[in-house]
């Protein structure tokens, strides 16, 4: 609305009047052409208009800025690029973001094209092939929607594609004739930026796909544990991963190289989800991996994108909070020849699911207890407690059951006492031996450099150095 009824209308206006004043002064010297802007205004309305023209060039470079960090936001979120440090500014709009990273490349980028170019007809002329290029990839994308999303006809599909994409074309013919005049910066740039994104992009995803065709199996992961030369020392110990489901490959490679494990193993994925802020009584999603005496569990913690990563103490302490819930419930409603099935509304997790043969019935992670809902607080509403335990058919409880539930929550604060240690995969990737020579370089070379220059994850999770413990593997793609 405001494109159509404002902007367009002011701009047809604008430019209609330059073309005015062409045609009534054309004895005008070549020389004044580009500022027939400001000739064409009247004296006594040039400087409101000059100081308008300055607000909005501020506009619009605070649009590009704005529209620079929500592009490196979508980036994070599809792992094309290397970590950078987000900040939300708004607890409303997700859009609303700072970040610091960028807003110093901007900066730097700005003063350098400043100083080495001089001139605003420079500026001006790498300006106009972002223009144009925007009106033609705009072009293109909705001649794709049209086509694929609202099913339009063909013809009317064709008529549209070719008056726009002529009219453009000759438009980025014009520009192109000057390219050795500005629009080369903003194709070099994006060039660049461009090869960050392949690279980093490619390299995740080989990396990713590697680990989910090593995935650790349950019987794999039994025969790891029940190794007698492998020790269990006091303590906790937290394993972060990206894998969501499944034990990840650098979990064998540090068993066979140190035979020793802590005695409570948690593998813990951190995951950013598009709303606002995640409740803490919702935050942890739970698995115990058989055996279940080996105390062996994997975790998904969940964060809304205005929520802060709590620093690394306070993080354990909720952690382990919800651990010891996750440990009775499981005892109180997990029981049995027949567990339950769990499907999360977010993605379907295989390995967060149990099944329940006889009836097929399907219960959702929002209609589990409550973490926060202890049972003697279900028994002080006794109607409640009775529609759960008929609803998930559990047997009367038994004082062994009881004592099995308050042994493995002491078990769990014992081993937190005893100290936590932060394990965190230290991988390095690099290119099979027969690799050809531009893979080699990829991988070997821009990616490793990409790598070493981008946050760490320590960093990002404010993991203390003291009771950090890096694993080192090495992935052949």
């Amino acid at each position: 609305m405001s494109f159509t009824f404002s902007l367009l209308p002011s701009v047809l206006l604008t430019y209609i009047g330059q073309a005015a004043y062409l045609r009534k002064h054309t004895d005008m010297r070549v020389t004044d052409i580009p500022n027939v802007f400001f000739n064409s205004i009247p004296s006594s309305l040039f400087w409101p208009t000059f100081v308008l023209a300055l607000i909005t060039s501020v506009i619009g470079s605070q649009a590009m800025i704005s529209c620079a960090f929500a592009t490196m936001s979508h980036l994070q979120a599809l792992n094309c690029f290397p970590r950078v440090k987000i900040l939300r500014t708004s607890r409303r709009y997700s859009g609303q973001l700072y970040i610091p990273e960028v807003n110093i490349f901007l900066c730097i980028a700005a003063c350098v094209v400043t100083i080495s170019f001089r001139t605003t007809g420079f500026i001006a002329k790498a300006h106009e092939i972002c223009v144009v290029l925007v009106m033609v990839i705009t072009t293109l994308l909705m001649t794709i929607v049209m086509l694929l999303v609202w099913k339009v006809n063909i013809w009317w599909i064709a008529i549209f594609f070719i008056v726009y994409i002529s009219t453009e074309s000759i438009y980025t013919a014009a520009v192109l004739y000057k390219f050795a005049h500005g629009p080369y910066v903003p194709v070099a740039m994006s060039a660049v930026l461009m090869l960050i994104m392949i690279v980093w992009h490619y390299v995740h995803v080989k990396r990713y796909k590697y680990e989910l065709e090593h995935i650790v199996s349950r019987d794999e992961v039994k025969d790891l544990l029940e190794r007698r030369d492998l020790k269990r020392v006091p303590g906790l110990g937290l394993f972060y991963t990206e894998l969501v489901q499944g034990i990840p490959p650098i979990f064998p490679h540090l068993i066979e190289k140190i035979p020793t494990i802590h005695s409570v193993i948690v593998f813990i994925t951190v995951k950013r989800l598009p709303i606002p802020y995640v409740d803490v009584s919702e935050r942890f999603l739970f698995r115990q991996v058989e055996p279940k005496e080996f105390m062996v569990f994997c975790c998904v913690a969940r964060y809304g994108y205005r929520d802060k990563l709590e620093m690394a103490n306070d993080f354990v302490k909720v952690l382990v909070e919800y651990l010891q819930y996750y440990v009775r419930d499981l005892n109180l409603y997990g029981v049995g020849d027949e567990p339950l099935k769990i499907i999360f509304h977010s993605a379907r997790v295989d390995s967060f699911t149990w099944e329940r043969k006889p009836s097929g019935h399907v219960i959702y992670a929002e209609e589990m207890l409550t973490p926060a809902q202890s049972f003697s607080e279900l028994t002080m509403h006794p109607v409640s407690m009775s529609s759960r335990l008929a609803h998930f058919q559990v047997g009367e409880m038994n004082l062994e059951e009881m004592l099995k539930i308050e042994e493995d929550q002491k078990i769990i604060q014992r081993e937190v006492d005893n100290g936590v240690v932060y394990i965190i995969e230290e991988s390095e990737v690099v290119a099979k031996p027969h690799s050809n020579l531009l893979k080699k370089i990829i991988v070997n070379y821009i990616y490793s450099f990409l790598r070493k220059n981008s946050r760490n994850g320590e960093k990002m999770l404010s993991i203390p150095r003291g009771k950090l413990l890096k694993v080192g593997i090495t992935y052949e793609i």
